[in-house]
């Protein structure tokens, strides 16, 4: 019984380990299919090339999901939205028509800050910060080692002739071009349940952490 146990706690302690080892060796996304070492031994000197933003509103028909007995003036844009069916999607102009500005604030900071879940996102509260493994570079610095654009998708929703107060998701797509060889690596595009009051301050600096943590995700291989 005692060998028994022992090997069991031996087992655990084998296990632990290894998982501790692959934790700690985790391997950036941004960095697969360049040149630097992932992960990196020190901070990855960048460039922001730009982060242009497209703005769209699904049109939603609050009838189809509510039935016209149910539909009554009195019912908030917002919550009709959420039990609408979209029936095509539009142009919404926004002021927030580039994020390039708002990202490179974010990125000289020494700790990021990332949405450790961003199924639903209603305020930057919610936040855990990181060493920042990466350092901003002029774009004509002979030392840049990537160039880092992308562009963001912001939905959100109109009822009949009025579009909804906040926006309903947020999608980023990243490319990262290693300048040493010329390689550009495309990142699997990421989407948050972002919804926060349209074109407010606050939305614009959480899609810029959006970024940052699309950035910085990590993966064992």
């Amino acid at each position: 019984m005692r060998a028994h146990s022992r090997n069991f706690c031996v087992a655990v302690f084998c296990c632990a380990l290894v998982f501790a080892v692959g934790c700690g060796n985790l391997k950036m996304l941004a960095l697969k299919g360049t040149s630097i070492e992932n992960p990196p031994l020190q901070p990855v000197k960048v460039y922001i090339k730009g982060f242009p933003v497209t703005s769209k509103a699904n049109v939603v028909d609050p009838n189809a999901a509510l039935g016209d007995n149910d539909y009554t003036g009195g019912r908030s844009i917002n919550g009709l939205a959420e039990v609408g069916n979209a029936i095509m999607v539009i142009s919404r102009s926004s002021r927030i028509e580039d994020l390039t500005r708002s990202a490179l604030r974010e990125l000289r900071r020494d700790k990021l800050r990332i949405f450790p879940e961003y199924d639903r996102v209603t305020d930057i509260d919610n936040v855990r910060e990181i060493t920042n493994p990466f350092v901003l570079v002029p774009p004509e610095d002979e030392e840049a080692q990537l160039e880092i654009s992308g562009s963001v998708y912001l939905l959100s929703q109109r009822v009949e002739q009025r579009f909804s107060q906040k926006s309903t998701s947020v999608q980023v797509d990243l490319v990262v071009k290693d300048i040493k060889s010329g390689a550009e690596v495309r990142l699997p595009a990421v989407k948050a349940g972002i919804s926060m009051v349209f074109n407010s301050k606050e939305l614009e600096e959480a899609i810029a952490i959006f970024i940052s943590t699309v950035l910085t995700q990590k993966t064992l291989f």
